[in-house]
């Protein structure tokens, strides 16, 4: 299908009838391949002092993004490296060293004036410092979604999330002052209002994205995991200290450093179980109350599958220094698989091709400066 048909309908390819479902499925193309690749990517970064990173994040993308089938069709990645490149470019001159220049300039001046600052002002400074990282990182978030999905193809047709990086930018700012002047009490809240903006922004081949729910769903949830977060860090504790004590009069050093290990490990899987709780159910509400056009997703993973994978992962990269990150990336697609439902499936016919997105191109180089891409 050609770019220049913005209003026509999509062919439909015979080998693909009208569902009411469709499934999410993952190509099984072996992961030796993608490890090989990764680490030939890894050597030419190497190689290349970073340099090669944009064009070996493309070149997974297309592998991975092939295997990934939406309704038995095989997705595609259309982005390119120095698209990545040149974001990372512009970003950096135009953004990131002129901020880190002016901070730097305003903390040179409160320091030659210490003797007369007055200490708040410099606790306003670290603040607002504070705020434009987190806006930064909001920032990245965004323009790396917005640039992947204008990159992404289905049967021909690409999606985009209409909503200008300018009008963003208010979001970004928004939430990144919620999070940091409310102790991070307001998160679910940001969380919430941002899925709001993305999602009511997609056009997939002409079906527009709707989020019905609102943005304090998950403010009681927030807090009761807190709540029941701290009440169990006080049981721990108590048989932690309960245990050392026995420990210090039995005189072992065994002992008393293997209850130091649980200790950590408990605190550990407690921390990481109870953020898996609040991921889940952020996801289950934002897939209840979203709908593209006809199509409407069901999530139904756990906390416990989702500690397990996420722990799984961080030990494969832990013990494989970063060389089987392919393997990580697999599990994860796996896991959306296999606990995301999909209904109301469109006539492929009907879909029709949206306006190319021109403005997302070098979008991810906030992401890529911090690491998020």
């Amino acid at each position: 299908m050609a770019d220049t048909d913005s209003a026509g309908p999509a062919p439909a390819r015979p080998d693909t009838p009208k569902s009411a479902n469709a499934r999410i499925d993952y190509a099984e193309g072996g992961t030796w391949p993608l490890v090989r690749r990764h680490l030939i990517n890894v050597a030419l970064m190497i190689v290349t002092i970073g340099l090669y990173r944009f064009w070996a994040i493309t070149i997974m993308r297309q592998i991975i993004w092939r295997r990934v089938r939406f309704g038995g069709q095989p997705l595609e990645y259309t982005g390119t490296g120095i698209e990545i490149f040149l974001g990372f470019i512009r970003v950096f001159l135009f953004i990131l060293l002129p901020l880190g220049i002016i901070f730097v300039l305003v903390e040179l001046g409160l320091e030659r004036e210490m003797p007369t600052a007055n200490g708040s002002a410099i606790e306003l400074v670290d603040l607002v410092y504070l705020v434009v990282v987190l806006m930064l990182i909001e920032m990245g978030r965004f323009l790396s979604w917005r640039y992947r999905i204008s990159r992404t193809r289905w049967r021909g047709i690409r999606g985009r999330i209409e909503l200008p990086a300018s009008n963003y930018l208010i979001v970004a700012a928004g939430a990144a002052a919620m999070i940091v002047f409310s102790g991070w009490l307001l998160k679910p809240v940001v969380d919430l209002y941002r899925a709001k903006n993305v999602v009511g922004a997609l056009n997939i081949g002409g079906l527009k994205g709707i989020y019905r729910g609102g943005a304090w769903g998950l403010l009681g949830t927030w807090i009761a995991i807190w709540i029941g977060y701290g009440l169990l860090a006080i049981g721990c504790a108590v048989v932690w200290f309960w245990l050392i004590g026995i420990a210090m009069v039995a005189g072992s050093d065994t002992f008393f450093g293997l209850v130091i290990l649980s200790g950590g490990l408990a605190v550990f899987w407690l921390s990481l179980y109870m953020f898996s709780v609040y991921r889940v159910a952020f996801w289950h509400l934002v897939c209840t109350f979203s709908t593209v056009g006809p199509v409407r997703i069901r999530f139904d993973g756990s906390a416990a599958s989702l500690t397990r994978l996420t722990f799984g992962n961080w030990l494969i990269l832990a013990l494989s220094l970063g060389l089987l990150a392919p393997v990580t990336w697999e599990r994860k697609i796996r896991y959306m698989a296999a606990h995301v439902h999909v209904s109301g499936m469109p006539d492929p016919a009907e879909l029709r091709q949206v306006g190319d997105d021109d403005s997302a191109i070098g979008g991810e180089g906030l992401a890529g400066d911090f690491d998020l891409a």
